[in-house]
């Protein structure tokens, strides 16, 4: 399946659908603002997400856009952070067929190619 961009969050819930029976991993990325991603992680892992979920043969991968800089910094009742309990960008949340969360990583655990790769497993 090829990588996603629901836009805004919160994303589709048809895009959160299940393919084949395989997880779908649902990734936070923060806003581009002036050409590029607001948050500097963001920006860190942009390629390591591409190269893990672009491709037929890849997982099911949704980016979901968090919001500006000042709707995100500092705004405890954000959306993301209510319903995921996402606390930083980069986030990706692997989903099961149901929609419940199976397991998570922030920028560490992207840029930990053994992490990443038990996370996607592959």
């Amino acid at each position: 399946m090829p990588l996603t961009i629901s836009g805004k969050y919160p994303p589709f819930e048809s895009f959160l659908k299940t393919q084949n029976d395989k997880p779908t991993f649902l990734i936070f990325y923060s806003d581009i603002e002036n050409g590029k991603m607001w948050c500097p992680h963001c920006r860190d892992v942009e390629g390591i997400i591409k190269s893990n979920f672009e491709g037929k043969s890849k997982p099911n991968g949704i980016i979901t856009y968090i919001g500006p800089y000042s709707g995100w910094k500092n705004v405890p009742s954000h959306p993301a952070r209510l319903k995921y309990g996402v606390r930083f960008v980069p986030t990706i949340i692997k989903l099961d067929n149901n929609g419940k969360e199976i397991d998570r990583v922030e920028k560490p655990g992207i840029l930990d190619s053994t992490r990443l790769e038990e996370f996607l497993d592959i």
